[in-house]
């Protein structure tokens, strides 16, 4: 899931795919920040289980010849996986 999401925000995928993975208010603003890129992982992502039905995820990632961080909150709901928040900290 997390890789759908960078790949929609290097215009590798398309935007409607955020839909089904954010809630829409993240949809929304994920869907305004596509530009252009490559984005390669740099470490496996580590994941933290504040609670059983949520997950806070954490990549270093290079894009755009820079290394990033991106941080995410995936929660269940309504029998699936939604991202509630996404933030690439450039």
């Amino acid at each position: 899931m997390l890789w759908v999401v960078l790949e929609v925000l290097d215009g590798r995928r398309a935007v409607r795919l955020l839909r089904e993975v954010a809630v829409p208010g993240v949809a929304a603003r994920l869907g305004g920040a596509v530009r252009a890129s490559a984005t390669r992982m740099v470490r496996a992502p580590r994941v933290c289980h504040p609670s059983r039905f949520v997950a806070e995820v954490s990549v270093t990632v290079r894009r755009e010849g820079r290394v990033v961080a991106v941080a995410a909150r995936v929660e269940h709901r309504g029998g699936r996986w939604w991202f509630t928040s996404f933030t690439v900290l450039e």
